[in-house]
C-alpha cells in the first residue's frame, strides 16, 4: 500500500519551464516525445523525483550549468505511486540544470492523458484526433512533470504531425515548418506561468469560425471539419461573455485568443485549459434547425462556467486539491452571473436554485457527505472531489454570502483576491481575507462554519403573532435524512453537534421587503411589526441561504395558500416545494403533507419551480415501483399535471420565449410519462408525421416525442429509433435518441440496448448515460444492475480511473429500497473496489437503507392517502 505522502514530489526541486515536443502516431496510436526542463534545485541532489504513468522512459540526462551534460545512472518508474524516479551517479550542484528525457506512450482509448478520438466524417468515412484531458492527475500519462497545482511552471510546446492536419494549443503558433515524409512542425508560443493540467494540445482534421472580443483577444471555436459553422452560437455569446469577465473583475482576460474546442469523445462536459478549451460536442455546438432550447441554455451555460475558469483555476490556481472548490464552485456561480447578464429573461437565479442549491442540499443531507474543504492526497480520493459539494454547494455558499455582504462589496473583494494571487496559488483562507477587507465584516468566522464542516442546518421556526406583531423564533440543528433512523446529531453543538453562522433572510404576504440577521448561534430570534395584510411569513427569502426551513402544521397551510394564491415569488415556491419534500424524506414531515403540498402547484405558471417539482415528484414515486398502488400513485401526478398541460399545449403560441419552451417540455414529458392517453396518442401522431417529413417536428419537442412513443413502443418503433440515431449526425440529436430507447418497457429490447452500449454503436462517453437511464426506468432497473455486475472488468478498464463516469455508474444503485439489495451490492463492491467512487458507494449504500426505512414508515400511511385522493 502506498502511504499518502508517496504521491506528492519533494520540494527541493522545482521546474520553471518545460520544452515538450509530441509527435502522434494515428496508425499505431502511439506517440513519442522528449521533455527538456529548466530546474531550481535547492541543494544537492543526486536524485531527481517527478510524475509519471503509463510510460516508457528510455533516456534522461541533465545538463549542468557549466555545460556539463550527465547521463542518469539509473531510471525507475514506480507505477502505483506514479513517480519517476532519475538517479545520477554524483549530486547535482544547487542551482540551475535541465533534465532531458525521452519517453513514449499509448494514444489510449480511456478518454484521459494523451487520447485518440475517433468519429464519422460527412461523407461515411472514420477519422481520428488525438486530444488531451490532464485534470486532476493525468497530465503525468502525456509526459514526466511535476504534476500538482502548486508547481507552476512555463511551457514551450512543439507538435510534429501529418501535414494534412490541424494542431492547436494553449496559445498562438509561433512557427511552422515541412518535414520530410509528410510532416510538419508546429511550434506555439510559450505560456504564462500555470499548473500542468492546464496543458492541452489537439491534432487532427479541424476547422473553426472566429471572432475578436471588445479587448482584441482572438475567439475562435473548433469542430471536426464540416461542423464549423455549429459553433457559431457559441462563438457570438462567447465574445459576449469575455467583455462582461474582462469588465466584471477588473482585470483582463490575459492570452491573445481563447480557444473553445469540440471533441467527439471527451469525458466531462468540457475542460477549462487555458487559451484551449474542450468540450463534448453537445455542450458545444449548436444546430439552429435541429437543437432545443434546453441545448442552447445548456452550451451557454458550460462556455460561460468554462470562461470563468480562465480567472478562477488559471489565472489563481488552488494550492492543493482540498481546496478544488475556489476554482470549480466559482465557476458555477459566475457562469450563471454571466448567463443571466446576457439573458435575464432566462430566471437564472431561480435555475440556479434548482439545479445548484437543491441538487446540494439532496447530497450534503447524507452522513456520508464531505466538507467542501476536504483533505486528499491520493488521485482516486482526488477524483473523488468533482461532485455536487465541490461544485454546487460552493456556489450555493457563494451566493449566499455575496448576497449578504451585497454585490458591489463582493465584486471588490474577488478583485483584491485575483489581483494578489495572479499567475500564483491560493487558499481559501485568502479569499475570506480578501472579502474580509473589502466588507468589514468578519467572513472567515462566518464562512469557515460552512466550508469546513460538513453537512448543513435545518432552522425550525417559532411564529408568535400578537396585535402588536410576529416574533420568528430560529433553532438550528444539522439537517440529516438519517434522522428517519432515529440517528441526527443534537441540535446544541455539543456531543459531535454542528453549528452554522446563518445569514437569515424572511419575507412576509403583503410586501416585497426583506428583514435580515445574521444567526450566530444555536437559536436566534427576530421581530416583525403588525401588518394586517400579511398572513403568512418564509424564511430564507428568495433561497439564498444553504439551509432548510421548518415550519409548524398551521405555518405550512398559510404558505401553502400562498402557494395556491402565487403570492410568493417563483424562487420561494421552489424552495417550498423542496423543503418540504426533503423533510419528508428525512422523516420530520408527514408524506400525506407533500403530497397535499405538491397539490398545491396545480395552478403553478414557472417553468423552473415545475421542474424541480417534477423531479421530486418522480423520486417519490421511484419509492413507490414495487408497491400495489403505484398506478394510484400515477393518476395522482397526473392530476397535479393536468391543469398545465392543457394551458401549454403542443405548439409554440406567439411571444413565446426561451422558458416557456422549457415548460412545456417538462409538462408534457412528465404527463404522458404518468401515462396521459391524449398526450400518448398526441406523441404518437407527431412521431409518424416526423418520420414523413422530419422538419414537422420543432427540436423542443422532439425529445418528449420520441421518449412516450418508446415508453408506449415495441420491436417495430425501438428498430426505427435505432436507425435514426444512426443517420443523424448532430450528437444531440443521437443522444435524445439513445435516452429514448433507455424507455421502452420490453426487457428484451432493454437488454440489447445494454449489450450494444458497450459496442461500437454507441461512444464511450455516451454509453454510461445508457446504461445510468436504463436503471432509471423501472423496467429496466435490475436488468442495468445485473449488466453492471457481469460487465464490471470492461467499466471499470474504461472509467475506474475516471470521476463522474464512475461516480454515476455505482451511483445508480442508489435507488433500490430493500436491504437485500442494499446486501447485494456492499458485497459486490467489497468484492470489486472502485477507489475513484469509494464515497459514492458508501452514499448509495446509505440512500438504500434510507429508502427502505422510509418505506416501512409510510407504505401503508401512503397507500391509504392515495386511495381517498388519487
Amino acid at each position: 500500500m502506498t502511504s499518502p505522502t508517496a504521491y506528492r514530489l519533494p520540494s527541493t526541486v522545482r521546474p520553471r519551464h518545460y520544452d515538450l515536443t509530441f509527435e502522434p502516431n494515428f496508425d499505431s496510436f502511439t506517440f513519442e516525445g522528449t521533455a527538456t526542463v529548466t530546474l531550481t534545485l535547492d541543494e544537492p541532489t543526486s536524485v531527481v523525483q517527478l510524475h509519471a504513468a503509463d510510460l516508457s522512459i528510455s533516456a534522461a540526462s541533465a545538463l549542468l550549468a557549466d555545460g556539463t551534460t550527465v547521463p542518469a545512472a539509473a531510471i525507475d518508474l514506480e507505477e502505483e505511486a506514479e513517480r519517476l524516479t532519475i538517479s545520477f551517479a554524483a549530486p547535482l550542484p544547487a542551482g540551475e540544470a535541465k533534465l532531458t528525457l525521452a519517453f513514449a506512450g499509448t494514444l489510449n482509448d480511456q478518454m484521459r492523458g494523451f487520447y485518440r478520438s475517433s468519429y464519422e466524417t460527412p461523407s461515411g468515412t472514420t477519422e481520428h484526433l488525438a486530444s488531451t484531458q490532464f485534470e486532476a492527475t493525468d497530465a503525468r500519462r502525456a509526459f514526466p512533470c511535476w504534476d500538482e497545482p502548486a508547481i507552476k511552471a512555463s511551457f514551450g510546446l512543439t507538435l510534429v504531425v501529418p501535414e494534412s492536419l490541424t494542431a492547436i494549443s494553449n496559445m498562438p503558433i509561433a512557427a511552422e515548418s515541412a518535414l520530410p515524409n509528410g510532416r510538419r512542425e508546429v511550434r506555439f508560443e510559450p505560456t504564462p506561468v500555470m499548473s500542468t493540467y492546464l496543458l492541452a494540445f489537439v491534432v487532427g482534421d479541424m476547422a473553426c469560425v472566429q471572432d475578436t472580443a471588445g479587448s482584441g483577444t482572438l475567439i475562435r471555436v473548433w469542430t471536426t471539419r464540416g461542423k464549423e459553422e455549429l459553433g457559431r452560437f457559441a462563438l457570438e455569446n462567447s465574445v459576449r461573455i469575455l467583455d462582461y469577465m474582462d469588465d466584471y473583475f477588473g482585470i483582463p482576460y490575459p492570452l491573445p485568443k481563447l480557444d473553445h474546442i469540440a471533441v467527439p469523445d471527451f469525458a466531462a462536459g468540457a475542460m477549462e485549459n487555458w487559451g484551449a478549451i474542450t468540450y463534448r460536442e453537445t455542450a458545444l455546438l449548436f444546430d439552429p434547425a435541429n437543437s432545443a432550447a434546453q441545448a442552447r441554455q445548456r452550451i451557454l451555460e458550460v462556455v460561460a462556467h468554462e470562461m470563468a475558469h480562465m480567472w478562477f483555476g488559471d489565472l489563481v490556481t488552488m494550492e492543493w486539491w482540498d481546496d478544488l472548490w475556489l476554482n470549480e464552485s466559482f465557476a458555477s456561480w459566475m457562469g450563471d452571473k454571466a448567463v443571466d447578464h446576457l439573458y435575464p429573461q432566462w430566471a437564472m437565479w431561480t435555475q440556479f436554485v434548482s439545479h445548484d442549491t437543491n441538487s446540494a442540499l439532496g447530497l450534503d443531507g447524507l452522513r456520508n457527505s464531505h466538507p467542501i474543504e476536504a483533505k486528499v492526497s491520493d488521485p482516486a480520493e482526488i477524483r473523488e472531489l468533482f461532485d455536487a459539494i465541490s461544485y454546487s454547494k460552493g456556489g450555493s455558499v457563494l451566493r449566499m454570502l455575496e448576497d449578504y455582504l451585497g454585490a458591489e462589496t463582493f465584486r471588490a473583494g474577488l478583485h483584491a483576491y485575483l489581483s494578489a494571487h495572479r499567475y500564483a496559488n491560493a487558499r481559501t483562507e485568502h479569499l475570506w481575507s480578501a472579502l474580509g477587507e473589502a466588507s468589514g465584516e468578519p467572513v472567515t468566522r462566518i464562512m469557515d462554519s460552512w466550508v469546513k464542516q460538513v453537512g448543513y442546518p435545518v432552522l425550525d421556526v417559532e411564529l408568535s403573532r400578537t396585535t402588536g406583531g410576529v416574533t420568528i423564533g430560529l433553532a438550528q440543528e444539522r439537517f440529516l435524512y438519517d434522522r428517519l433512523l432515529g440517528e441526527a446529531e443534537p441540535p446544541d453543538g455539543g456531543s459531535g453537534g454542528s453549528l452554522w453562522e446563518i445569514p437569515v433572510g424572511v419575507v412576509r404576504g403583503g410586501t416585497e421587503a426583506k428583514e435580515s440577521l445574521l444567526m450566530d448561534g444555536a437559536t436566534g430570534s427576530m421581530s416583525l411589526p403588525a401588518d394586517p395584510a400579511s398572513t403568512w411569513v418564509k424564511v430564507n427569502a428568495g433561497q439564498t441561504g444553504f439551509f432548510r426551513v421548518r415550519y409548524a402544521d398551521d405555518e405550512w397551510e398559510r404558505l401553502r395558500e400562498a402557494v395556491i394564491a402565487q403570492s410568493l415569488p417563483p424562487t420561494d415556491r421552489l424552495g417550498l416545494q423542496n423543503d418540504a419534500y426533503a423533510l419528508m424524506r428525512n422523516g420530520s414531515l408527514p408524506a400525506t403533507v407533500f403530497l397535499s403540498m405538491a397539490q398545491a402547484f396545480a395552478g403553478e405558471t414557472d417553468a423552473t419551480v415545475w421542474g424541480d417539482l417534477a423531479a421530486n415528484l418522480r423520486g417519490f414515486e421511484g419509492l413507490l415501483l414495487d408497491q400495489p398502488y403505484l398506478d394510484a400513485y400515477q393518476t395522482f401526478a397526473r392530476g397535479v399535471f393536468a391543469t398545465i398541460a392543457g394551458t401549454v399545449g403542443w405548439d409554440a403560441g406567439p411571444g413565446e420565449e426561451h422558458l416557456d419552451a422549457l415548460r412545456r417540455s417538462t409538462v408534457l414529458g412528465q404527463y404522458g410519462g404518468y401515462g396521459d392517453p391524449g398526450t400518448l396518442a398526441e406523441a404518437q401522431k407527431r412521431f409518424e408525421a416526423y418520420l414523413a417529413e422530419p422538419a414537422s417536428l420543432h427540436p423542443d419537442l422532439r425529445g418528449v416525442v420520441v421518449g412516450l412513443v418508446a415508453q408506449e413502443g415495441g420491436r417495430e418503433t425501438y428498430d426505427t429509433l435505432w436507425r435514426l440515431e444512426k443517420e443523424a449526425q448532430l450528437h444531440e440529436e443521437k443522444m435524445r435518441l439513445l435516452g429514448a430507447l433507455t424507455r421502452f418497457k420490453d426487457p428484451a429490447l432493454l437488454g440489447d440496448l445494454l449489450a450494444r452500449s458497450l459496442g461500437d454503436e454507441v461512444r464511450s462517453q455516451d454509453a454510461m448515460a445508457v446504461i445510468v437511464q436504463t436503471a432509471g426506468n423501472r423496467h429496466g432497473r435490475d436488468l442495468a444492475w445485473a449488466f453492471v455486475q457481469d460487465n464490471w472488468g470492461e467499466l471499470d478498464r474504461r472509467y475506474g480511473k475516471g470521476g463522474f463516469a464512475i461516480m454515476r455508474l455505482v451511483g445508480l444503485t442508489g435507488g433500490f429500497t430493500t436491504m437485500e439489495r442494499h446486501d447485494e451490492v456492499r458485497a459486490f463492491f467489497e468484492a470489486h473496489p472502485a477507489p475513484s467512487a469509494a464515497r459514492t458507494i458508501q452514499q448509495s449504500l446509505e440512500r438504500i437503507r434510507l429508502n427502505a426505512a422510509w418505506l416501512d414508515r409510510n407504505r401503508a400511511v401512503v397507500g391509504d392517502w392515495l386511495g381517498a385522493n388519487a
